[in-house]
């Protein structure tokens, strides 16, 4: 039986629903943290994330969509008591490391995914108004922002959208 998200809040619903009619090896979803673990990733790196981050984040801490061959890598609060960190796993906590992020980068850009391509998607922490922020698409080759969506939601809409082009529910490649 494969595993379904099941959520409530009516902002993440739409991104859910259409997650669990993809087969269970479409894309790569971890189960959610728990709030004390996102928490206390707040406290750690000094910032406020959105209510509907936090949200996002109880119910799937990270992963990956459209995982075959290679999708979206979703960012992941990292929790000690699961053992040590996985090379190739984006971590929420390592956001801002210097290493992590490409150069000119604002510091108020918190990497929440990372493309196939070499991109990163960012939240703007500096546009957070409590509940939500805009997100970003970073380009590691321009040095800048090439794409940008007001809310979580509707970026994570939009790659469903693009992977729907590509990939059946079935998992099976469009021609």
């Amino acid at each position: 039986m494969s595993r379904k998200f099941l959520t409530n809040n009516l902002y993440l619903k739409p991104f859910f629903d259409e997650i669990n009619k993809y087969s269970e090896e479409v894309h790569n979803l971890n189960e959610g943290s728990n709030i004390r673990d996102i928490e206390q990733l707040e406290l750690s790196l000094k910032i406020k994330l959105p209510i509907n981050y936090k949200n996002f984040l109880e119910i799937c801490n990270g992963g990956e969509l459209f995982a075959v061959p290679a999708g979206i890598i979703l960012s992941e609060v990292y929790i000690s008591s699961k053992g040590s960190m996985k090379k190739g796993v984006s971590y929420l906590n390592e956001s801002f490391k210097r290493e992590r992020r490409w150069t000119n980068m604002p510091e108020e850009f918190l990497i929440i995914a990372d493309t196939s391509y070499g991109d990163t998607i960012c939240m703007d922490l500096e546009t957070s108004n409590d509940i939500d922020a805009r997100i970003v698409k970073w380009s590691h080759e321009e040095g800048e922002i090439v794409n940008s969506w007001e809310r979580l939601i509707d970026w994570l809409m939009e790659e469903l959208e693009i992977g729907a082009m590509l990939v059946d529910y079935d998992g099976t490649d469009k021609e």
